[in-house]
């Protein structure tokens, strides 16, 4: 049974980012506490112990669309992230492949974070259409708030994060209307840090436009090892113009109102994404497991809910699985195949 709500009205409006913590430390992590730390204290949790090193030697650093540093507390686990005193926000900005991790590491022990009751608030700072709702179903507490970025990032090789593209406005919404305030305080926080963000009383339509976007190009680009650009200008475009309209019929079954002349709209950002290389890409390039699930994954099991054929994503979806299905191989040492 989910945990009820302990966060009334009164209490949002009263709410204040005092102290906040960071989970991942990628591109996304460290530049989000880059810029955080420079309004606020930031504790930022790395296990990877070269990365760890590096933000305790350089402190965390973004350039490019947006340009901040800041010395966050680092620490190695989610139990520690209070180390430095209670929390009022946390941010999970690891892949959505974590978010099972994430969330039995954060479950037993995020009351104990907080500032008093109620515990913190949980931020997805990540890709995909469901991660919000799994965080409100593995974490079992409602006070999940959901992330749209419109920019992507990279590491570089000293450390550092660089903004390869960016987009504003960013947004920030939640599922319940109670928790609007907090929205819009952090949406003021993180605009005064460089990152403009407006809060939206609805997030979903906004979800499942950067989740059609990234569904359609980041599998196609991680399968040809390919920058946006050069999926655009190769046949591969073919496939991308599939997958689009394949998931924006999804949408329109599933009642989502993604704005008048959509397509166009999604096509226009998608040109303005051509220098990007999309993380998928390196996932692949890397052996990790890649984010298909929270993508095309998500669209399929959607199209099935509404009864819309998407032969696209499942063949896209299963190429790439075939790269995870290696990556389940050499963690596990089995021949196991992977399931959908």
């Amino acid at each position: 049974m989910n945990r009820p709500s302990e966060t009334s009205e009164t209490t949002c409006n009263d709410w204040a980012p005092r102290r906040v913590g960071v989970i991942g430390a990628g591109a996304m992590g460290v530049g989000l506490a880059a810029m955080l730390g420079s309004e606020t204290p930031v504790t930022i949790v790395a296990r990877n112990p070269r990365a760890a090193e590096s933000i305790r030697r350089n402190g965390a650093v973004v350039t490019g669309g947006v340009a901040a540093s800041s010395r966050p507390r680092v620490v190695s686990s989610i139990a520690e992230l209070g180390d430095a005193g209670p929390l009022s926000a946390i941010f999970v900005a690891t892949k959505t492949t974590a978010i099972d991790a994430v969330a039995r590491e954060l479950a037993p022990v995020l009351d104990a974070l907080g500032d008093g009751p109620p515990s913190p608030f949980v931020v997805s700072f990540q890709n995909g259409i469901e991660p919000g709702r799994h965080l409100i179903e593995r974490l079992r507490d409602p006070r999940v708030l959901r992330m749209v970025l419109n920019y992507g990032a990279r590491t570089e090789p000293d450390g550092r994060v660089r903004i390869v593209h960016q987009h504003p406005p960013h947004s920030i919404g939640c599922l319940r209307a109670e928790y609007l305030p907090v929205c819009r305080k952090l949406a003021a926080l993180l605009s005064a840090c460089g990152l403009q963000t407006e809060t939206t009383e609805d997030i979903e339509p906004l979800v499942w436009r950067k989740g059609l976007i990234n569904a359609a190009v980041n599998p196609v680009a991680a399968l040809t090892d390919a920058s946006v650009g050069e999926v655009l200008d190769s046949p591969a475009r073919a496939i991308v113009e599939k997958l689009l309209v394949e998931g924006l019929a999804v949408a329109g079954a599933e009642g989502i109102e993604l704005g008048p002349d959509a397509e166009a709209s999604l096509w226009r950002a998608i040109e303005a994404a051509r220098a990007h290389t999309p993380s998928m890409v390196e996932d692949i390039r890397q052996g990790r497991e890649s984010e298909v699930g929270q993508l095309n994954r998500q669209v399929i099991e959607h199209a099935k809910r509404v009864g819309v054929q998407t032969p696209s994503h499942e063949t896209v979806a299963a190429l790439i699985d075939a790269f995870d299905w290696r990556v389940f191989q050499r963690s596990s040492g089995v021949n196991n195949r992977r399931t959908a």
